[in-house]
């Protein structure tokens, strides 16, 4: 039954080609066959198919060749595994919504939540919000602003932005920046790759003080809403998620759906758990400090 796996379902090889061109070229990452060469501040090097990307091309069981490939190193293939069903708390997961063939009105009312719809129709209804979207230097700049903040409250390091400009030069028209606006301010963004059939969000935030004016759920919408209605995607797919947490109840009142990531490592270990103490830490550092600090440092974790 895996082997069946639709193609739609998975990332194509010329978006993986993309996506590690604009690593190499923000990181310096080596090329090693399939993997990229991720190294450690302890000088360890791990092989990784592929840093960032929740999953690949392949599924889980799809991967023999990597294997054989990484034995006798460090390594971490990430994969999707659709079988799975029996879920656990805190299990790695991506969520997703099939919107093949949906209107956004008919995914309006038969996908999204009800409660979830109110506070969509109550952030319109009570704010002046405009959604702007762009793959230029002011929307890229407009997007790390807040995603910036975003992950310093969640307690991870931030990203490079040049890792941003060199995914925009590579995807051109295939990656979109959206960003919220009220009036001059802005209060949320979504950054969105498009691959052949699977539209993609890894990375975005709402600003602290427009979380209780429902910023979030009128961005998220918004964007699901031209996805549906612009593109040809089959499938929506909000990102990586811990299951059970916030962000997973959170994506599951638009319907989406979790499938689960198996992360196959030299030495097993649970993401979520291992950077607990240091995601703690990170929160109490001054903005400042982590700025400088971050986009230095993620080059050497494998784990984002």
């Amino acid at each position: 039954m895996q082997k069946n796996v639709n193609n739609s379902m998975l990332l194509t090889k010329p978006f993986l080609y993309k996506f590690k061109n604009a690593l190499m070229e923000c990181y310096g990452y080596k090329n090693y066959m399939d993997f990229l060469i991720v190294p450690s501040l302890s000088r360890q090097k791990t092989l990784s198919y592929l840093p960032l990307l929740n999953y690949t091309d392949r599924c889980y069981d799809e991967v023999d060749d990597l294997l054989e490939l990484a034995k006798d190193n460090t390594f971490q293939i990430r994969t999707l595994n659709f079988l799975y069903s029996d879920f656990k708390q805190n299990d790695t997961v991506t969520m997703r919504l099939d919107i093949d063939t949906k209107s956004s009105e008919r995914l309006f009312s038969e996908d999204v939540k009800s409660r979830c719809r109110n506070k969509v129709r109550n952030a319109a209804k009570k704010n002046d919000y405009k959604l702007v979207y762009g793959h230029n230097a002011q929307d890229i700049e407009a997007f790390y602003e807040i995603f910036s903040d975003t992950m310093h409250k969640h307690g991870t390091p931030v990203l490079d932005k040049k890792i941003f400009y060199a995914l925009a030069e590579e995807f051109e028209d295939e990656i979109i920046f959206f960003t919220l606006y009220d009036n001059t301010q802005v209060v949320a963004t979504m950054c969105i790759l498009l691959d052949e059939k699977i539209a993609w969000y890894p990375w975005g935030g709402v600003k602290n003080s427009y979380a209780n004016k429902l910023a979030g759920y009128y961005i998220y919408w918004e964007v699901l809403k031209y996805i549906c209605d612009y593109t040809d995607k089959k499938i929506f797919d909000f990102g990586r998620s811990s299951y059970g947490g916030s962000t997973y109840k959170f994506k599951s009142q638009f319907g989406a759906k979790p499938v689960k990531i198996d992360i196959l490592t030299s030495q097993q270990t649970d993401i979520y758990s291992k950077y607990s103490l240091a995601s703690q830490i990170w929160k109490k550092l001054p903005k400042q400090v982590v700025d400088f600090i971050g986009p230095k440092l993620c080059k050497y974790l494998v784990d984002l």
